[in-house]
């Protein structure tokens, strides 16, 4: 209110003097006014860019780099100053083990699922710990097995067996090529989807929803099942995406089945029509989501303004619009008020190959003594399985 009465009463003054110098003849009034220059909005300065480092899993590829250019292309600042986005890609796991070796220093991450962020918060990261407490999900994909029709793993799809990993380990161990299970998954050091699918594993073997402990990993019998099916897996790869790229281009003399992320099968399910067959999917008895999680690191490297513009960023991947866009590329979104049902949604165009509309039952997250236990059972087996 003061700053308000102290401007209208200098107004007043000077609408005064000016009335009075010409009145006077100070001025001349026939003479045209001086006009003072305006001063114009700044252009930002590229040179006071704030440069944002986002670390992601790479099966959201497509949808991250397509929505991060519709927001930079909106010219967001931070207090005036631009934003640049560097997006580099890696696998769930690998974000981890680099962030633990220090060969990463990125603004925020972005792994498959929020296992990583419990394993990355109870690590010591620059000297403390909870790097990563500030995350939020960003979009939802549940684990599927993928199966070529008429392959003997699409009995498992067709059965609905609530034994279903007994069943598919039992599948994998049999001595005939014609009828065993050509199963393939990722490596659980490398991806967050081979991860999940020895989780689940476990949980099945010890009849568990939740509660899952490192001992129950240790358990030597339960170590002596895992390795058997290890051992006659086709092959681990490295990332959940190459994997179905060469279940797609090989086909089911080699790939016969598959643990994926249910957004990369929706992908590559129109990519597969016409070459070997139809794929089918199916859902575990007992799900887990990869949440997406995106993740602003409370980290010396990166300074206040590079913190909050990666939160401008998290905002604007989480608005309708960026949702939307996620459904159409396989992934669930987070956002409730999004709808997977449209008619042309993946989740309503492939419900022949098995794709569900909801997922029932999903399994609780172990703790990190728990996630540890289960790399070192991998690293202990590593040595004697294919890759």
């Amino acid at each position: 209110m003061r700053k308000a009465w102290v401007v209208a009463v200098g107004f007043f003054l000077i609408c005064a003097f000016v009335v009075g110098a010409v009145s006077n003849g100070w001025l001349d009034s026939s003479a045209p006014l001086a006009i003072l220059p305006t001063r114009m909005p700044s252009t930002p300065d590229p040179s006071q860019a704030i440069k944002l480092q986002i670390v992601y899993s790479s099966e959201k590829d497509i949808w991250l780099k397509q929505t991060v250019n519709t927001w930079l292309a909106t010219k967001p600042t931070v207090d005036g100053k631009p934003i640049q986005v560097e997006l580099i890609a890696r696998g769930s796991q690998e974000i981890v083990s680099q962030l633990e070796a220090g060969n990463l220093r990125p603004t925020a991450i972005s792994p498959a699922s929020s296992l990583q962020i419990t394993q990355i918060n109870a690590a010591q990261i620059d000297g403390k710990t909870n790097l990563a407490a500030d995350a939020q999900p960003l979009l939802i994909s549940p684990l599927v097995l993928v199966s070529y029709e008429g392959s003997p793993a699409s009995k498992l799809v067709k059965s609905q067996d609530a034994q279903f990993w007994q069943a598919l380990h039992d599948g994998v161990l049999l001595p005939m090529r014609n009828q065993k299970i050509l199963m393939s998954q990722t490596s659980p050091t490398t991806s967050n989807s081979g991860f999940q699918a020895w989780v689940l594993m476990a949980y099945a073997y010890h009849n568990k929803a939740n509660g899952l402990t490192a001992a129950d990993i240790s358990d030597p019998k339960f170590v002596e099942w895992l390795q058997g099916y290890a051992k006659n897996v086709e092959q681990f790869a490295e990332s959940t995406g190459s994997l179905m790229l060469k279940m797609v281009q090989v086909g089911p003399s080699t790939y016969g089945a598959a643990v994926v992320y249910e957004s990369t099968a929706l992908e590559y399910l129109p990519k597969s029509q016409g070459r070997f067959g139809k794929l089918l999917l199916l859902y575990p008895p007992q799900n887990l989501y990869s949440d997406h999680p995106l993740a602003i690191l409370d980290a010396s490297w990166s300074s206040v303004d590079q913190r909050e513009a990666a939160g401008l960023l998290r905002e604007f991947l989480l608005e309708k619009d960026q949702q939307t866009t996620a459904v159409q590329q396989g992934f669930r979104p987070v956002d409730p008020d999004v709808a997977i049902d449209a008619a042309d949604s993946p989740f309503v165009k492939y419900q022949s190959a098995g794709v569900q509309m909801s997922i029932a039952n999903l399994a609780a997250e172990p703790d990190a003594a728990t996630i540890k236990a289960v790399l070192d059972l991998w690293n202990s087996i590593e040595p004697s399985v294919k890759r």
